[in-house]
């Protein structure tokens, strides 16, 4: 039986693993953080700093850790000390992890054995499921921790329990990446936020409680899971104002803000920065964000699960915040991939022990990047994230379509609004289109054809023409989607 627990959930040396074990891949050093000192941010740091000292969530410590780290070596050592707590933790305080690390030998007489980490199983969805009990641990009541649940953008949402530390630890490895890689002060710059998660909404929207807070980050809350033209107007109008350092959203969202922009020859203020988050950034996008805000936008890769995972550089890496997640990118037989190969993401957060998430395939894809970055960062890097498992296009024979395949078919169509291409089984796709104008009929043919070159000749191809395609629960918009792989 599940354990009982309360919605309120608030209460209060020398390697002994080689680097061919982790095969880490970071080397150089970070550069210095910028400081900002104007009266109205000075202020503002301050009472940030009594509220969070008031509500013990400082994470000066973590912080500076993180800043110490200046070599690969440290790197290294900085994940095994982690890893090892990490373990050692979960085999002392959850009944799944204690049974699988002693099956596996991982642990003896309180020492933990790292040159055994890749025989611990794969935790998949199915499996955290199923043994959802057994992986609570036991003095989770301890910490200040809380529930949270995954946006089940194609399936039933996984809920899961964090803590205060893991969130200090998340926020201090994505401050430290505003600081490295963009030369921002992420908590002072002036920032508007483009987001479309509901639950998100409800915590940034009104009220006097999330009004002083936004106020405190200097920042301005856009909901972009209702944009409407009169919205965008608006949306645009308050950046324009408002003038921020750094724009931040969903990918999918702010390039509609941009297509809307062209549409009705609207400027809008170029920021320091552009992030994009929570959907995958083709180079279509891509070039439509930088043109129409005349900046550089950064890909930022993270989850529900396991917080922070990968911002990109200005080379156009992406750097894993290693000093939070602990990433392996392996292929279909579990072994590591080589660089420039595409395989599954597999995360091991080194901070929440209220309920660890050890080897969890998080359901994406991406392409191992190089060992060294010109950047200088001593983080290793990942070349791209390519998109979650279940955009991609599977065979019956096993044979893996890239789901940007889909999407390249319906590039620069001018009597395109709006797509989806929904993969119904091994033999039957489903194209979902919402019209600007006539589709000619020839490139109706030739999209149609180019889906049977992957697919197979005797592809069923099913036609739906809406007046609109609907966001998922958390806001984001799935371009493909694949139900065999759900």
């Amino acid at each position: 039986m599940r354990q009982r627990i309360r919605k309120t959930g608030r209460t209060g040396a020398q390697r002994t693993y080689s680097e061919r074990t982790f095969k880490l891949r970071a080397y150089g050093s970070s550069g210095p953080r910028p400081k900002i000192h104007t009266g109205d941010t000075m202020i503002k740091r301050t009472i940030r700093n009594v509220l969070r000292t008031l509500k013990g969530s400082m994470n000066h410590a973590e912080r500076s850790e993180i800043e110490s780290i200046t070599t690969r070596e440290k790197l290294l050592h900085f994940q095994e000390k982690y890893l090892k707590q990490l373990i050692l933790h979960a085999f002392e305080n959850t009944l799944y992890y204690h049974r699988v690390f002693e099956e596996i030998g991982l642990v003896h007489g309180g020492l933990v054995d790292l040159s055994k980490f890749d025989k611990i199983p794969i935790l998949t969805k199915d499996i955290f499921r199923k043994y959802y009990d057994e992986l609570v641990s036991k003095d989770h009541a301890t910490r200040k921790w809380y529930f949270n649940s995954s946006g089940g953008s194609t399936g039933e949402p996984l809920r899961f329990i964090q803590d205060h530390v893991y969130g200090k630890w998340g926020q201090a490895a994505s401050c430290n990446w505003y600081e490295t890689m963009l030369g921002i002060d992420e908590l002072d710059a002036r920032k508007v936020v483009l987001w479309g998660s509901e639950r998100d909404i409800a915590k940034d929207g009104k009220g006097v409680e999330a009004t002083v807070i936004n106020w405190l980050c200097s920042s301005i809350f856009l909901n972009s899971f209702r944009m409407t033209e009169e919205d965008m107007k608006q949306y645009i109008s308050k950046i324009n104002s408002y003038k921020p350092e750094l724009i931040r959203g969903y990918t999918g969202s702010l390039y509609e803000l941009c297509k809307y922009a062209e549409r009705t020859n609207t400027q809008i203020h170029s920021p320091k920065a552009l992030v994009s988050c929570a959907e995958t950034l083709d180079d279509q996008r891509r070039e439509k964000l930088e043109s129409v805000f005349g900046t550089k936008v950064y890909n930022f890769y993270a989850s529900r699960e396991t917080n922070n995972v990968a911002g990109e550089c200005k080379q156009g890496l992406m750097h894993i915040l290693a000093c939070h997640n602990y990433i392996e990118i392996l292929g279909a037989d579990d072994k590591p991939v080589k660089e420039g190969v595409e395989g599954r993401v597999i995360v091991t957060n080194l901070h929440n022990h209220s309920m660890p998430f050890i080897r969890y395939e998080i359901g994406d894809m991406a392409v191992l990047g190089p060992q060294k970055c010109s950047c200088g960062s001593i983080l290793p890097t990942l070349e791209k994230i390519t998109g979650r498992i279940t955009a991609h296009f599977v065979k019956k024979d096993g044979t893996v379509i890239h789901g940007g395949y889909f999407t390249r078919l319906f590039y620069l169509k001018d009597w395109l609004h709006s797509f989806q291409a929904i993969q119904e089984d091994y033999k039957k796709v489903r194209l979902v289109v919402v019209l600007a104008d006539d589709m000619p009929d020839v490139e109706k043919e030739e999209i149609e054809a180019k889906v049977r070159v992957v697919m197979g000749e005797d592809c069923e191809i099913m036609w739906d023409f809406v007046d609109d395609i609907p966001k998922t629960v958390s806001g984001k918009y799935l371009y493909t989607r694949s139900k065999v792989w759900e």
